[in-house]
């Protein structure tokens, strides 16, 4: 799966051709983390994080791109997700297509970002931060791009959960937050057929239902989950979502 060979084989590549050494650079990375071998995906990654100021690229476009699906990568969960490494790569990212009028793409950085904060933030500003850059976003994601505006408010949704629990105002603003943003992802998914999308919208919704102390509703919505997942031979997820609703409703 991989040799000492690999460092100068992807220093090599990456100076020659960024694209095409960040998909293959990719692809090892997750070979890597179903493999375990997180100390690899480590050094790879530090050792790529030190080439990126010196790559050149054809455009300033292209760099941008480029910066943002390696913002991507550290920002979500695994071996060598790093939030500060996301949020400067997600900087000159959204410093190109903020200033460049691509507003499809600067709604999407934007997005991306605040999905980072929400999996890897830990902090209250982190999380605020998040769903700030979600409501963003959805200036943008509106209902006439509905598929894309239900991912974010999903996403937001458990951003606000989240941020509910780490926060220091007790919380309920930000679950009632939440419960809206997951019903009106959930409405989308379900009027567009988005078959999983809407079983995770109604999982989560449940989640924050239970957080707001509503168990009989938070109960439905976890039966009702675990039978879409069942539907769509997602059967973990249904056991999941069906225990869920039975700790519901325990006194």
């Amino acid at each position: 799966m991989t040799s000492p060979d690999d460092l100068p084989h992807f220093r090599e590549k990456f100076q020659k051709d960024p694209v095409g050494a960040f998909r293959e650079w990719f692809r090892l990375q997750e070979d890597l983390r179903d493999a375990g071998d997180a100390e690899r995906a480590r050094a790879l990654a530090d050792d790529f994080a030190g080439l990126m100021p010196g790559i050149a690229f054809p455009s300033e476009e292209e760099r941008a791109r480029f910066f943002h699906n390696a913002a991507v990568f550290f920002g979500s969960p695994g071996p060598a997700a790093d939030l500060a490494r996301a949020r400067e790569c997600f900087a000159v990212a959204l410093a190109y297509f903020g200033a460049h009028g691509e507003s499809g793409w600067h709604a999407r950085v934007l997005h991306n970002f605040a999905t980072s904060l929400s999996n890897l933030g830990e902090t209250a500003k982190d999380l605020a931060e998040s769903v700030a850059l979600f409501e963003r976003s959805l200036v943008w994601r509106t209902s006439e791009r509905e598929i894309a505006r239900g991912v974010t408010l999903h996403n937001m949704g458990i951003a606000l959960r989240r941020l509910a629990r780490v926060g220091s105002s007790g919380g309920a603003g930000e679950l009632e937050r939440s419960a809206a943003a997951l019903n009106e992802a959930a409405e989308i998914r379900s009027r567009l057929g988005l078959a999983e999308g809407h079983a995770l919208s109604l999982f989560h919704l449940g989640l924050t239902l239970e957080a707001l102390e509503c168990q009989e509703e938070a109960r439905n919505h976890f039966l009702q989950a675990g039978e879409e997942f069942e539907q769509l031979g997602k059967l973990d997820s249904a056991a999941i979502a069906r225990e869920r609703a039975t700790d519901s409703a325990k006194p």
